[in-house]
């Protein structure tokens, strides 16, 4: 796992660096890659801060969700509902806080 300091000092730890986005109805926004499935289970839901390839960042409740695929079996996928494609571009990273 990746972490860095914010500017408080504290770590963060990387999620995923975004390489594709897909705006799907009843989850928001969709992105990929999915995300390891941590042992012991997974936290359902937590704020992350999404920082953009040009630097700025924002702050956002993201879902993660348990999903079945075929082939490739159960992956953890994360969700922004509240957010559109053009507020995540490819190449931004997404920090658990």
């Amino acid at each position: 796992m990746r972490h860095a300091g914010d500017s408080n000092g504290e770590l963060r730890e990387l999620l995923l660096c975004v390489e594709d986005r897909f705006a799907l109805d009843g989850r928001g926004l969709v992105l990929a890659p999915d995300v390891p499935l941590p042992p012991g289970g997974h936290i359902p839901a937590l704020t992350v801060i999404v920082e953009r390839p040009d630097g700025t960042r924002l702050l956002a409740e993201a879902e993660l969700r348990l999903d079945h695929f075929r082939p490739g079996g159960y992956k953890l996928v994360v969700c922004l509902p509240a957010l559109k494609k053009a507020d995540v571009p490819v190449g931004s990273r997404v920090w658990r806080t």
